[in-house]
This record gives structure tokens, C-alpha cells and sequence, in this order.
């Protein structure tokens, strides 16, 4: 059977005269060197001719040489043409099979970006070759990907073999083959070019090559070829030998020589086994124990280093700590994979709180509680509350607010692992405040005045009172009664403190007033001499509300004051008053004095 060839051809680019040749797919089989006997059949290849070029498709017809032919079409994404002779056509003269001068597709590769090109054989064929004509330009690199792998036949410069499926041309020339039996090959590009042309070839097989994989066993793979003389693998770790031992998976391709020198190739795809990927899944972290489920694919054993099933897949754990699973699959590759497994023990929190002073208080004592949790964890969260309302959280509790009978209670969430329930309350501490005992005055202060020499005090005071106790003690009959009879010549402030049968203070401050009768002066001398050059009232400055209004004898008001700390000195507006009688207003306003009126004389 013929191999198919598939030859590219460019066309003209700008400013050239020749034409490029793109693309020549050969067969996979490489033909025998120039010294192989005449008619061997290695140096035979029959191209395409190339016919019905319309838009973006092309139909050739390939002689198989036995009678039979086979159609080959190119259908792209993008128009493209043909030319009529290979761009530089000199550049294949080292090649040692023939290859026409004619008529070829002429493509871009793309049209803009995304270009895609189908190659398709009207029956399978084996083995195509691929020409490839100037290839880019060393300004302008082309990058075409195939569907297939290749290797490489000719190299007639410009080229980079990027990988077995990717080529990249500037300005390149080479001859590639396509390994194995297929319709269709796929070649995409994202660079279009001027031009570029191709044609497809098939040449007879040389002779069968078989490949038997002989044993699998986990990390390598070996392969026997058979039908030639000599062997040489593009990969493994004999590359030079018919069996061959390969450790990584992917297509490999051998090419043998036979007795005559003829070369072939073919290719198969060899799946390496390699270490099992090992999940467990399943929750490892809860209380009394937890389940595992190990998984890999392939997988013939299991092996747990603990567990109640440590042969199964399946495990059930009761003991915190990290255990291991070793997987075995069919292909005796084996792996391990360590978890951590949590299991907890059931719990209980409970909450116990104290209160300092534990005692009965009284109203405005400050208040100490204290909580102790139980199976709490490291954090745990406490919350305080007072008659069920949440008021506080943290460890302790102060509270001056607290009134006769208040529920306090102290609400715990465990933080503990298997903490069941999480949740608990304390019993609650009852509050058992003494109402402090509440003292009052009469609000008209107690005055002892010129007509007076004593006062007696007499607060209002709620409660059981236990002692009495005032503060100072001069002037007091007795400081330890309710009600002292007080007698001073000055204002004094007095501090009665009680403490009521439950031990609970209270205090409360009068000021007794002693307000004496005050001395008016009819004259006085403003003349600046630093003597009697004030209107000094004598006693008048304890009268905190007094009011003092002087009046010309045209009754215009001269001068105005409420308490009199800054005695009168004459002035009015600034400015001296001429000598003369003046007329006064005293109001002490002290619901005891009533109110003064008279002369005064300024003398200069």
C-alpha cells in the first residue's frame, strides 16, 4: 500500500518572482537512502495533483501505484489559491526522493488569527509526508500546530521543531512525516503569512512493523518492535533495542531499518502506571469516634496503621492522632497518605458564681460576683445577667445599682471540643439590699439673728435610725441627738451623719445663718484721702440677696446692687457725685429683716 504525501506550496509573496513551497506531508515511512538496489520501492513516492481550487478548498488525487488512487481535500477557514511551481524549489535538491515542480494550494494559514486547515483522505492512509516551502520570514514567524505527531525527514533550514506537533518557520524549508494509519490531519495556525504551498505524497510500505507491550508494573512499561533489523526509539531506556522500557506515558515512535537499508517508522501510545492519588474523605474531627473513607483508583488493598477495620477502605477511629493508609493497585503501585483524626470525649459544663459581699448590703455598696465554669474550654463565653437581662460578660461582675431582690445569674457556652450541651446556667444568687436611710432640712435655712441667740435643728430623717452623729460639735448642745439646739455668732455649716439599724449610713449638710443687724452710716468723704471714702455698711455683707438702690432727690436711680461685697464709693457713671444728701433702699431679702430706707451725705 502507498503512503500518502502531502506537499505545501507557497505563492508568490510581494515582490518575488518565485514561488514558496508551504508544506509537504510525506509518508511516515522514510524512503532508503540512494544506494539501495533499483526498484526496491524505498525511493518511490507518487504526489498529488492538484485540481478544483475553489475558495476555500482544494481537491487532489494521489496514484497509489497498484492500480488504485486516493483523493486527498484541503478545506481551510479562510480562502486560499494555488501557484504553479515550488518557491525556491532548490532548496529540496539534497532530498533523496523526487519531488515535482507543478501545480500546488497557495495558503495563508489564517485569515487574520484563528486559521484552521483540514487535510482529509477519501480512505485511510499510512504514513503521509509533509513538504514545507518557505515557511514565514525572518521578520515574520509562522507557527503551525498539527493534530498529529511527527518527526522530522529533511531539514532544509529556516525551521524550528518546536515539539512532535508544533513547527515554527522563518523562511524554512523541511520535509515531515506523520507516523500511523489515519483520514485526517489538522493543522492550525494564529500567524498568517504571505503565502504558502502544499501538496500531499504516498509512498509503498517498506514493510510491517508490529509493537506488543510485553509487562506493565508500576512506574515502567516495556515494549517489543518486530519486522526489522535495526531500532531506534525517541525515547525510553533503550532507545537502541527492540524491547525498550519506558517510564513516562505518551506516544512513542520507533523507526527500523530492514536488511535492504529501507527505513519505516511507527508509532504507539505506551501508558506508564504510577503511584495511586489517595483521598480520604469522611469528618475527622468529632466526639467518641469518626469515619474515614480512603479512594484511589484501581485500587486492589487497603492498609491502616489503626482503626476497628484497618484492611478496609472504610475505618472507624476512637483515639486522637495521625494515622496512615497505604494504597495497592492493580498494578501493585503503592501510596501512602497521613491524616489527623480528632476525637473528642463527651463533656458536661456546668457554671457555679459567688458574690463579695455575700451578705445583705446596703443600697449603692458595690457588689463582687465571680464565675466558675466547669468544662468551659480555654475562652470560654460568659454572660451576666440581671433578672434574666443580659448586663455584663467576662469573668466577674461589679454592680453598684443593684436593689432588694434582683436575680443575678451567670449564662456559659463551652468552647470544649465535645462540649454537650454547650451550654449552661447557674443558679441564681438573690440580692438583699438595705434601703440607705434618706435626711432632709426644711428649705428656709435656720437664721439666728440680731434677735435671736440660738436655733434648734430638726431634719427629717427616713428608716430605723440606730445612732446620730454631727459634725463640728462647736455650738452644738449635744452632736449625738437628733435634734441639737445650735448657738454660734457665725454661719456655720453642720453635717448630721446617721447609720440605720441595718448598718447603712447617710449624710446630710444645713447651714445655719447668723445674720446680724446692719450699721448704716449717714456720710461719708469720697475726697480720695484713703478715709472713709466708701459708703460702708457694717454688716450687710452677710445679706447674700440684699438689694441697695441710691436715689437723687429727683429720684433717679444712682446706683444698684444685689449683695454688697463692693461698698458704694460716690460714683456714678464713671464720675464723681457733687456733694449733697442722697436717698437709700436696703431689702435684705431674708425673710426675716424688713426693709430700710434713709439719707446719706456726701461730704468733699
Amino acid at each position: 500500500m502507498l503512503r500518502p504525501v502531502l506537499l505545501f506550496l507557497s505563492p508568490m509573496k510581494p515582490k518575488q518572482i518565485k514561488y514558496r513551497l508551504l508544506i509537504l506531508l510525506s509518508l511516515l515511512s522514510i524512503p532508503c537512502h540512494s544506494q539501495n538496489p533499483p526498484g526496491s520501492g524505498c525511493n518511490i513516492i507518487h504526489w498529488a495533483k492538484w485540481s478544483q481550487f475553489q475558495g476555500s478548498t482544494a481537491t487532489g488525487t494521489i496514484d497509489e501505484g497498484n492500480g488504485n488512487s486516493v483523493n486527498v481535500t484541503m478545506a481551510s477557514n479562510f480562502d486560499f489559491s494555488s501557484t504553479p511551481a515550488i518557491y525556491n524549489y532548490g532548496a529540496f535538491s539534497n532530498y533523496p526522493v523526487p519531488i515535482p515542480n507543478e501545480t500546488v494550494p497557495k495558503t495563508t494559514w489564517a485569515a487574520g488569527s484563528g486559521g484552521s486547515t483540514n487535510m482529509t483522505f477519501s480512505h485511510q492512509v499510512s504514513n503521509p509526508v509533509l513538504l514545507i516551502s518557505s515557511l514565514g520570514r525572518p521578520n515574520q514567524l509562522v507557527k503551525l500546530d498539527f493534530s498529529l505527531p511527527y518527526v522530522v525527514l529533511y531539514d532544509g533550514g529556516g525551521m524550528t521543531f518546536d515539539n512532535s506537533s508544533t513547527i515554527t518557520g522563518a523562511e524554512g524549508y523541511a520535509v515531515i512525516m506523520f507516523p500511523g494509519d489515519f483520514k485526517n490531519v489538522v493543522i492550525s495556525s494564529t500567524t498568517p503569512e504571505d503565502y504558502t504551498n502544499i501538496t500531499w505524497g504516498l509512498s509503498p510500505a517498506a514493510f510491517q512493523v508490529d509493537i506488543t507491550e510485553n509487562a506493565a508494573t508500576c512506574g515502567s512499561t516495556t515494549v517489543t518492535a518486530t519486522g526489522g533489523q535495526s531500532y531506534h526509539w525517541d525515547g525510553g531506556d533503550n532507545p537502541d533495542a527492540a524491547t525498550n522500557t519506558f517510564h513516562t506515558s505518551r506516544r512513542y515512535v520507533v523507526t527500523v531499518k530492514n536488511a535492504d537499508g529501507c527505513s519505516t517508522s511507527a508509532s504507539k501510545q505506551i501508558d506508564v502506571h504510577t503511584e495511586p492519588q489517595v483521598k480520604v474523605t469522611g469528618n475527622l474531627t468529632g466526639c467518641e469516634s469518626v469515619t474515614g473513607t480512603a479512594f484511589a483508583e484501581n485500587a486492589v488493598s487497603y492498609q491502616w496503621d489503626g482503626g476497628d477495620t484497618p484492611n478496609s477502605n472504610v475505618n472507624t477511629f476512637h483515639t486522637s492522632r495521625k494515622y496512615k493508609v497505604t494504597v495497592t493497585d492493580a498494578y501493585q503501585c503503592q501510596a501512602s497518605l497521613y491524616v489527623d483524626v480528632i476525637v473528642g470525649e463527651r463533656v458536661t459544663p456546668t457554671i457555679n458564681i459567688t458574690a463579695l459581699p455575700s451578705g445583705p448590703v446596703c443600697t449603692g455598696t458595690p457588689v463582687t460576683y465571680t464565675a466558675s465554669p466547669s468544662n468551659g474550654g480555654a475562652s470560654p463565653v460568659l454572660s451576666w445577667l440581671k433578672n434574666r437581662v443580659p448586663v455584663a460578660s467576662g469573668k466577674t461582675y461589679t454592680t453598684t445599682e443593684l436593689v432588694n431582690g434582683d436575680q443575678i445569674t451567670c449564662a456559659l457556652t463551652s468552647q470544649m471540643f465535645c462540649a454537650i450541651p454547650a451550654n449552661a446556667v447557674s443558679t441564681p444568687l438573690t440580692a438583699t439590699i438595705s434601703e440607705n436611710p434618706v435626711i432632709t432640712f426644711p428649705q428656709k435655712p435656720p437664721v439666728i439673728d440680731g434677735r435671736t441667740t440660738f436655733v434648734q435643728l430638726d431634719p427629717a430623717i427616713t428608716g430605723d435610725i440606730a445612732s446620730y452623729s454631727w459634725a463640728p460639735v462647736t455650738g452644738l448642745s449635744d452632736p449625738n441627738i437628733r435634734n441639737p439646739v445650735v448657738t454660734t455668732k457665725t454661719t456655720t455649716d453642720y453635717t448630721l451623719t446617721v447609720v440605720s439599724a441595718t448598718g447603712c449610713p447617710a449624710s446630710a449638710t444645713v447651714k445655719v445663718l447668723v445674720l446680724n443687724t446692719p450699721i448704716i452710716p449717714n456720710t461719708f468723704t469720697p475726697n480720695g484721702d484713703g478715709v472713709n471714702d466708701t459708703w460702708n455698711i457694717i454688716n450687710l455683707a452677710d445679706y447674700a440677696n440684699a438689694t441697695i438702690d441710691i436715689y437723687n432727690r429727683y429720684g433717679i436711680n444712682l446706683y444698684h446692687s444685689i449683695g454688697y461685697t463692693k461698698p458704694w464709693d460716690g460714683m456714678y457713671k464713671g464720675k464723681a457725685l457733687p456733694a449733697g444728701t442722697y436717698y437709700y433702699v436696703i431689702n435684705p431679702n431674708d425673710n426675716v429683716h424688713g426693709i430700710n430706707g434713709g439719707w446719706v451725705l456726701i461730704v468733699r
